[in-house]
């Protein structure tokens, strides 16, 4: 039995008022199915991203590498002019190696112990003066002081060696860590100087971080080192590992800076590119 009080028998018409009604309706579930399964954008970049420079100042004599190649931890990227720092590590490991002056102390402290002794037994027997005596201490005192010299002064050598050296190795610039070489600021006899002093960008990227910007409300449900599902650009689904978590939220956005890790061991995966995250 229909109901004439209904809103759509009352009449046998349909209200507007309530069509919109239930347009709204449909409308604000909708909304709701989605908030409850975001997807919110993002995108990958390199793990570590420096810039190889040098302190030093001259031409860059050789490049070692191109843009492109993977380079491992201490592998040389370029290598400045190191002509004079050659001649001053050759002039410092002469020097070092150089103990004529030791030699010559530790003889001289020799003689000087032998003559002091017998002008001891000597005085013992009253056969010497003791002026005589009290000369060939005051000798044996400085021949003493001349050995410690000597010695300080050797090990000065050694230091200025070693200082040569670092002097010269400062000249090549290494690989901090395994990476690839992005871009290659110089070439082979350019200068470098204090205000220009990039030479190559290194990157890490067989790890790498998925950055998005998450709703300051949902930042909660994120701990670091949990896992979760990244969807890339070509539809391929990677786990990533929670890395950080912002502690600001952006004023304008009300979001917070969400990182993961995502490991590339073969480089299978490419940094800048756009990726999706469901929350």
């Amino acid at each position: 039995m229909l109901d004439m009080n209904h809103p759509f028998t009352a009449d046998m018409s349909f209200n507007p008022r309530h069509i919109v009604a239930l347009f709204f309706g449909l409308v604000l579930s909708v909304l709701i199915g989605s908030v409850a399964s975001a997807q919110i954008d993002g995108f990958t970049e390199p793990f570590r991203t420096i810039q190889l420079s040098s302190d030093e100042t001259g031409a860059i004599a050789k490049l070692s590498v191109e843009e492109g190649q993977a380079v491992s931890a201490g592998d040389v990227i370029a290598s400045l002019d190191t002509r004079v720092q050659e001649l001053q590590l050759e002039i410092a490991n002469q020097t070092a190696n150089n103990s004529s002056q030791m030699v010559a102390a530790q003889a001289t402290l020799q003689k000087r112990r032998t003559v002091a002794q017998r002008l001891r037994e000597l005085a013992s027997k009253g056969h010497a003066r003791d002026s005589e005596l009290i000369r060939a201490e005051l000798e044996l005192s400085i021949a003493e002081a001349q050995l410690l010299s000597a010695r300080e002064e050797k090990a000065v050598r050694e230091i200025e060696h070693r200082r040569a050296q670092v002097l010269l190795d400062r000249r090549r610039i290494n690989a901090p860590f395994d990476g690839m070489i992005a871009k290659l600021h110089r070439q082979e006899g350019e200068f470098i100087s204090p205000l220009k002093p990039e030479i190559a960008t290194l990157v890490q990227v067989d790890r790498l971080l998925a950055t998005f910007m998450v709703p300051s409300s949902q930042v909660d449900q994120f701990e670091v080192g949990g896992t979760l599902e990244i969807e890339l650009e070509n539809g391929r689904v990677v786990k990533g590992e929670v890395y950080r978590v912002g502690v600001v939220t952006d004023a304008q956005s009300g979001t917070v800076e969400l990182k993961l890790v995502i490991e590339n061991p073969d480089n299978s995966l490419r940094s800048g590119e756009i990726c999706s995250l469901k929350i």
